[in-house]
């Protein structure tokens, strides 16, 4: 249970993530938005999985030398909710900026393979998720079965993408208009909600950190 109360606010703060989720949307609206809707997701779940096993190995590799894992663990989460931390305050700093960033208008003429490389970015590139990806990594390595906690993980993690993505498909119009109301709103609360999440997040891992140190 106390893995879980660790691992599950690290999936919602990623499953929520504002950016990946505006991506998402504005490729069920692009010309191939099928092929490409399944082209993210597949890309997703891989690079997903990719980074909670980087993560993990980390812990194995740390596992092996003279320190102590538990602490090496801890320290990890120490740095990352400092990391997160500061993300917060710049954005919450921000929060009153509304613009559209600019790579979002060109993902409409997008085809799989670069909307495969977009879910890449929104891995690997995004400030927040990667951090929390690779700490998360970090407490499935210390599991009983790491594997199954860690596709349970990742599937969480993965799950508001793949859920809209078959509401967009065969939702019909109604759908459509829906996602794109809701595409708007994240935009225009974009650094809102990175704000407060990265903070919130960055407060829980800092603490579980030190509380490990000391």
């Amino acid at each position: 249970m106390s893995t879980w109360a660790v691992l599950v606010p690290m999936a919602i703060g990623i499953a929520i993530s504002p950016v990946p989720l505006i991506e998402l949307i504005l490729v069920l609206f692009s010309k191939r938005r099928l092929v490409n809707s399944i082209a993210f997701i597949l890309a997703l779940l891989v690079f997903t999985a990719a980074a909670v096993a980087i993560g993990a190995a980390g812990t194995d590799a740390a596992d092996g030398s003279s320190s102590d894992p538990s602490t090496i663990v801890s320290i990890v989460f120490a740095v990352f909710g400092l990391l997160l931390l500061v993300i917060g305050v710049k954005n919450w700093r921000n929060r009153t900026d509304t613009s559209e960033p600019p790579i979002l208008a060109t993902i409409a003429g997008l085809g799989p393979a670069a909307v495969a490389f977009l879910a890449l970015g929104a891995v690997f590139v995004n400030p927040k998720n990667l951090p929390l990806l690779l700490g998360a990594g970090s407490t499935i390595a210390t599991t009983s079965s790491p594997v199954w906690y860690g596709l349970a993980f990742v599937l969480l993690t993965t799950l508001p993408y793949s859920v809209a993505a078959g509401y967009s498909i065969f939702g019909g119009p109604s759908a459509a208009a829906r996602l794109d109301r809701m595409r708007a709103w994240l935009i225009a609360r974009n650094r809102l909600i990175m704000g407060i999440v990265c903070a919130l997040l960055g407060l829980v891992l800092l603490a579980k950190g030190v509380a490990g140190i000391f």
